[in-house]
Formats: C-alpha cells, structure tokens, sequence
C-alpha cells in the first residue's frame, strides 16, 4: 500500500455547501498513509464537515475550483466508493443515530456492523469476525457488555463501543470527531492510549476536537480552522504551548457582553452559611423555608431489569446549584432523566415541583430546562434554530402550537444573550453539534424555568463557547432558577455549584463541598 509518505486523500481548493449554506470554502489538505492528523477551531468552524469530506460522507460543490481525490491501490479516483469501507469513523453525530432511530441492537452486532460500515450487521459473522470482535471488546474493555442493548447504555459506554466498531475491520483511517465527549476521566485516557496505539501501528487518524490536550503525542501536525478555511497548520507542540498559559474569561464580540451575579454560598445553602447568625439556623426558622423542587426518598430505578439507581435520599432547594461527578455508567444520565419525569422509581418515592410523586414529563414541561445528548440526538431534522428553541415553551420536539408573540420576543432575548442569534434563521442540517448544543441551552432557559437538568451541558463547544455559557448559566441561577449538572471536566460545571455528588454504581457515596 506505499510508505508513510504515499498520499491517502487530498483536497485541492475545495467547497461544501449544504441547504445554501458555505461550510467549507477553498480548503486544500493533504493527508498521507500512517499520518496523524488533528484539527482544532472554535464551534461552527467546520470541522467536522472537514472530516466527513475526508470520509467521503458530502462531496464537493460542484463549483469548487478543485476537486478531492482519493488514493487506493488501483490509483487514485475522485468517487469515494471503496473508500468508506477503509476509513473508519467515531462521532457524537454517528452515536447519536441509535438513539434517534430506536436501533435497539446488542453491543456485539453494533460492532460486526463495522465490517460493512452499515448500521445493522449486513449478515451472521464468520468465524473470524467473531474473533475479532470479541479482540477489540476485550482491548476496550467492554467485553462484558457484549450482550447488551446499545441503548441501554451510558454515554460513554456507548462510545467505546463504536470505536471498537471503528477498529474492528482494522481501517487504514480513523476518523474521530469530538471522540472523547462524555468519557469519564479514566475512559478518555484509556482512549487517548488506544488511539496512540492505532497510530504506532501505522493507522492514519484525524482527530477533530476543541481541547488539544487531547491531541495524542503521535500526532504531529495539527490544522486550525475558522470560518470554513484552513488558516494556518501548525505542530501539536506549538499548538500546547500557545494554549497551555491561562488567560481572562474571552468574551464574545456579536452581542454586548453579559454581567452574571454569581449566587453566593450563603444565597444557595442559607441553612449552612457559616456567616449566618445562630438563631437563624435554629428550629424556629425550618417553616419559613420553601419545601425542595426534587425530594427523593428510598429511590430505586430498574432499566431493562437492572438496577440502575439504588436507594437514593436526597432534595434540591429552589434556586439551589449541584452537580454530580462519577464513571461511565454511574447512573447520572438516568437520574437527570428520573427528575425530568422520564423515568419513574421502581421502589421509593420522588416528588418534582409541587405536582407530588407521580409527576410525569408532560406536567414538568416548560418549568423545568433540559439539555442532554439524548434530547439532541432527536432534534436532527430540518427545523430552524428559533424553532428548536420556541419548543422549549411546550417542551416538545417541533412546535406543538403557533407560537405568541411573547415566546417570539423570549426566545430571541436568550438567542442573543448566547451570543447566537445568527443562527435562529439556520437549519439544523447545516450547523455544527456545538452549534446545535447551544440551541438546545437557548430552548431549556428560554421559558425561564425553575430548574434546569443538564447532562455534559458544554459538549462540543469550544473554550470561549464554554465560558459565555457558563456565565449566562450563572445569571440564569442568580434569577432564581435551580441547577443539576453532570460533567467529566471540572471546568464545565457552573460556578455556583457549591455541592457536587458522586455517584458509583448507582449510589451517591459522598457528597463533596466546593470552595
């Protein structure tokens, strides 16, 4: 198949446009056998558009001055027929694909699915194919969960599993895009070492992601994007040391910058301000406080059979900030979901709002805000970004009713608070994931809410994407509203949380304080 320094693809000035919308404009890149390759830009930079033109997934407009050309032993052609079978891809878009269309299969045939790049495995396996599943479960450990639904697991699980998908047909290019979304800090290094391994082997992988630390030492050469264009490449060296020094929180240019109040220690635990005075705390004042949004009692949740959360006693006050921190597989996806109404106890009792135990979703809509990759995985369809976030009112997926002026005039205020109010004419096919993640934070604070349940809130979105969402998650609490995040990146969690949870095999074990 030639050295190291053969040719896989090249891009010679090319375009991509979608739905009328340019995402690529006049990139030229060649990418050779073996090679590493990552590609960092902020959100909507056209990453992952990138990728998917290295796959073969769009094609170039037809206007393009250049073309694109893939390299295979027959010479090279400008059809990716062939190539898909040898380039191999990991996405949030492509996991998200299970959850949208209810592809309930075992976790061994999503992996034989990698041999024809197809969702469903095309036929039984051979011997071996079953071998080689069975190889690269074990070298990702995931080995146990070979029997089970590729829906019933967590966020992480699920992505390891497609990259044992990705690897088992043995792929002369890894495709990973934002790859390392929803890993618990110890899934993303096992990852991470998996991917450096690929590399070592001879494997080309192109990497796109929003924290270069990721970026494996074996992948030299790293290409920065903005605004559909490659405008400079750089080594993997040079790109850590302009990043690693800490800088003020960057600010957004498109819209005036927002003033947050951060809630104070005292504003969200009053009953354990160490400044308050003695009296304050003493047993005359329990009456006066407000009874919790979410009181949970003895909670026991079964998925499938399965105890995914056992025995859990705990409540969150209005206007109070927490978070929850702990493995893959944990239970903090489910627990989000339990106190959105989704999923009710086996044993035990939850009280949500004033609407007593048996609560559901449809009651909880529009006063409580929720973002969760679940909930965006449904949202990829040809819908206007104000659209999405006009469902938020309803809490529906689509507009369940003409909107009223008043929504119109929310909704275009939190646009603009987030700094993405050019995006409300844009149809979802044609935004990035970070683009659409923001969407969705949009649609969950638009009804002003009084909670919000956000599960890996600030996935896919770039360092100054996450400060400006994190600050207007602040003011958001400041007004009132309480909190519930989960999180692997300590970075990302508001910074009012005070109390952080840790969750193990579907328990809180521990409850932590924060500074």
């Amino acid at each position: 198949m030639g050295g190291v320094s053969s040719p896989l693809v090249t891009l010679d000035r090319v375009d991509v446009r979608l739905s009328g919308a340019r995402l690529l404009s006049a990139v030229s890149l060649a990418l050779r056998r073996g090679e590493g390759l990552g590609v960092v830009g902020p959100s909507g930079s056209g990453k992952s558009t990138l990728l998917r033109l290295l796959r073969g997934e769009v094609w170039p407009h037809p206007a393009s001055a250049g073309r694109r050309l893939f390299h295979g032993p027959d010479g090279a052609s400008e059809s990716p027929i062939g190539a898909r079978e040898r380039f191999t891809l990991v996405a949030p878009e492509a996991q998200d694909a299970y959850v949208r269309h209810d592809w309930d299969l075992p976790v061994e045939a999503v992996i034989r699915s990698g041999f024809s790049d197809a969702p469903y495995p095309a036929e039984r396996a051979t011997p071996a194919q079953s071998s080689r599943v069975r190889e690269v479960a074990a070298l990702l450990g995931i080995a146990p969960l070979l029997g089970r639904s590729i829906l019933d697991l967590s966020r992480g699980e699920a992505r390891r599993v497609l990259l044992a998908r990705a690897l088992a047909p043995e792929p002369e290019l890894l495709v990973l895009d934002e790859a390392c979304d929803g890993l618990d800090a110890g899934a993303r290094e096992g990852f991470l070492a998996h991917v450096s391994e690929v590399l070592r082997r001879g494997t080309a992988v192109v990497m796109a992601t929003h924290r270069p630390e990721e970026i494996v030492p074996e992948m030299e050469r790293v290409v920065v994007m903005e605004d559909g264009r490659i405008v400079r490449e750089e080594s993997r060296a040079e790109l850590l040391r302009t990043t690693s020094t800490p800088t003020s929180t960057p600010t957004p240019t498109s819209t005036p910058t927002p003033t947050p109040t951060s809630m104070s220690r005292a504003a969200a635990h009053p009953e354990r301000s160490p400044s308050a005075p003695a009296e304050a705390r003493g047993r005359e004042t329990i009456p006066s406080r407000p009874p919790p949004l979410f009181s949970l009692s003895g909670v026991t949740v079964l998925v499938e059979g399965r105890a995914v959360l056992r025995d859990l006693t705990f409540s969150i006050a209005p206007g109070e900030q927490l978070a929850l921190v702990g493995p893959n597989g944990a239970g903090k996806s489910t627990l989000l979901r339990l106190l959105a109404g989704e999923e009710q106890p086996a044993r035990g009792t939850v009280a949500r709002l004033d609407l007593g135990t048996r609560a559901s979703a449809p009651e909880l809509r529009g006063r409580v805000g929720v973002v969760s990759p679940e909930l965006q995985a449904r949202h990829r369809f040809d819908a206007t970004g104000e659209e999405v976030v006009l469902s938020g009112f309803a809490g529906t997926i689509g507009l369940a009713a003409p909107p009223t002026d008043a929504e119109r005039t929310a909704a275009a205020a939190v646009l603009a608070r987030l700094g993405i109010a050019s995006l409300a004419r844009r149809h979802l096919l044609t935004l990035s994931y970070g683009e659409l993640r923001k969407l969705l934070l949009a649609r969950a604070l638009a009804p002003r809410p009084q909670a919000l349940l956000l599960d890996e809130p600030l996935a896919g979105l770039d360092a100054v994407a996450r400060a400006w969402v994190l600050a207007v998650l602040d003011e958001s609490c400041a007004a009132g509203a309480a909190l519930l995040a989960v999180s692997h990146h300590a970075d990302e969690l508001p910074r009012g949380v005070r109390r952080v949870g840790v969750l193990e095999d579907g328990r809180i074990v521990r409850w932590i304080e924060r500074p």
